[in-house]
């Protein structure tokens, strides 16, 4: 007896395992938070509520933060998205990239009085704020290099 299998026998040897190993990475899976929902359908729908940011700005601090990253990415983050979205109890802040000028950082700078670092890189209208930063903060590391 030929102990070589057909190929439709190794087909379906290879879907059946396939299939197994989908259905376990599946099973693996944990299902999303509803807070990562949340702000998926806030990020997709950023632009309708950018008026309202300051009413429903109170919100806990991390949710703040990935929010200033989704309008960042966007390209949708200025002066208003973060003055609204600013929170006392954050440490770093990526601006890269962003339409946020001199007056928008100064006034992060006044809520945030823990910020230990910020990236202005490629923050064209951030222009005369970091010369007298240090005299207010020279403990902080701002990132100011324009490569991309």
């Amino acid at each position: 007896m030929d102990k070589t299998k057909s190929p439709e026998v190794v087909a379906g040897v290879i879907h059946n395992a396939f299939f197994q190993a989908s259905v376990l990475a599946i099973m693996k899976k944990k299902p999303p938070s509803l807070v990562s929902l949340c702000l998926g359908v806030i990020g997709r729908h950023f632009e309708d509520i950018i008026e309202d940011l300051a009413e429903i700005a109170a919100i806990p601090s991390t949710m703040k933060m990935a929010l200033v990253a989704i309008a960042r990415r966007r390209r949708l983050l200025n002066d208003d998205v973060i003055v609204a979205l600013a929170d006392s109890s954050w440490k770093i802040l990526d601006l890269s990239g962003s339409e946020v000028s001199d007056f928008g950082l100064s006034q992060v700078v006044k809520t945030c009085k823990h910020l230990q670092a910020v990236d202005i890189r490629c923050c064209i209208l951030i222009i005369s704020f970091v010369e007298g930063f240090f005299v207010f903060r020279n403990n902080m590391h701002v990132r100011k290099d324009l490569l991309v």
